[in-house]
């Protein structure tokens, strides 16, 4: 269990460093400016999944279903 608390701390640790040394090298952003767009994005990335599970959950109809390829025949 210490070991898998280990992991998430130093995995944590890793990646609060990672995005230091990122606005480190790129002066022209800024936190304040970019959680904005990362929650748009993020909200965009939710609705199309919510889309594309709804879309697979329908059922199709009969005419819909893909006819026989006569390839490899």
């Amino acid at each position: 269990m210490r070991g898998i608390v280990g992991y998430i701390v130093f995995f944590t640790c890793g990646l609060l460093a990672a995005g230091a040394y990122f606005y480190q090298l790129h002066p022209e952003h800024s936190i304040d400016e970019d959680l904005p767009r990362m929650r748009r994005e993020v909200d965009d990335v939710v609705d199309r999944g919510k889309r594309l599970r709804e879309a697979w959950d329908r059922p199709t109809k009969d005419n819909d279903k893909p006819t026989e390829s006569t390839t490899g025949k």
